[in-house]
């Protein structure tokens, strides 16, 4: 009987591992953008992210929390009048809980970098016509590159035995990326879409390519020296399968639809905004994946 049962453990726990393997949150997205501070100015800053998730809901034994932290400078820069550069450089925590011992694994240092380049394919607010309303269109694309650590091996023990635990993809993918802003007076709508293209990594595991589109309502209201900007709206984001050997990986992929609220006070040198994202619907991992909402606050300086 005795043997038995350590034998059932022992399958346990290899079966807990397997499956830690394919499921849970991933930090590696898509570069989320809000509203942008003011269109025609460069920028340079600092913003802090949170995202949580729980996984294995179905497993009172596997059931996991996961959740992210990253602080990263960001900024956007005009080499030429139509051109905007920006980038992105984060340093994130990560946390893993497995629920039923309250034991923890953590992982920190630098994540993937981000480069996009727009071009101003519309801007009104240039032009010297006086309009009712006002447009603005970028489009562009850009390179993630894997400046993240990415250690996932499932034959170690030693490891973090997760690949979507891990601080950068190890792999370098390629984003597509449009913003449109229309303004009334004092309102306005402001919409992005973006799709990223993963490439396989060393270890032959590619995560699924991801499309997330923003669309958000904002009012501007001037108080003094200060603007301040409230904003609501709903973002959504799907992504594919990843795969494993060119196999698809069935316990991953899924949509995400969140209710967005911000707000974001500038001054003339300064941009400060808080937004936040509330999940409204969603279907991850065939179910065992739950995401939470999700923070984000951001401090920059205009020049």
């Amino acid at each position: 009987m005795r043997k038995k049962l350590l034998f059932t453990l022992f399958m346990l726990g290899i079966y807990g591992h397997t499956m830690a393997c394919d499921i849970c949150g991933c930090a590696n997205g898509n570069a989320f953008f809000g509203i942008l501070p003011q269109s025609h100015r460069s920028f340079i800053g600092l913003r802090y992210r949170t995202a949580g998730y729980d996984s294995h809901l179905n497993s009172m034994l596997l059931k996991t929390h996961e959740f992210f932290q990253t602080t990263e400078l960001w900024g956007r820069f005009y080499p030429f009048p139509k051109v905007q550069v920006m980038a992105f450089l984060p340093y994130q925590i990560n946390t893993q809980t497995m629920l039923s011992t309250q034991e923890k694994t953590s992982i920190q240092g630098l994540a993937d970098a981000t480069v996009l380049v727009h071009y101003n394919v519309l801007n009104t607010v240039w032009d010297t016509t006086n309009r009712v309303l006002n447009h603005n269109l970028l489009v562009g694309g850009g390179l993630k590159l894997p400046l993240g650590r990415y250690r996932y091996d499932a034959s170690s023990a030693a490891e973090v035995d997760n690949p979507n635990f891990q601080l950068g993809t190890g792999s370098t993918d390629f984003l597509l990326n449009a913003i449109y802003t229309l303004r009334y007076q004092s309102w306005g709508i402001n919409a992005d879409a973006s799709y990223k293209i993963n490439t396989s990594n060393s270890n032959q595991y590619r995560f699924g390519n991801r499309f997330s589109t923003a669309w958000s309502i904002f009012y501007t209201k001037q108080i003094g020296k200060i603007t301040l900007m409230p904003s609501a709206g709903i973002y959504v984001e799907h992504n594919n399968l990843d795969q494993k050997q060119q196999e698809p990986n069935t316990n991953t992929g899924g949509y995400w639809c969140a209710a967005t609220s911000g707000l974001q006070v500038f001054t003339s040198k300064f941009a400060l905004g808080i937004s936040h994202q509330m999940p409204l619907a969603q279907s991850l991992a065939k179910g065992e994946l739950r995401a939470n909402q999700r923070l984000m606050v951001q401090l920059s300086f205009l020049f």
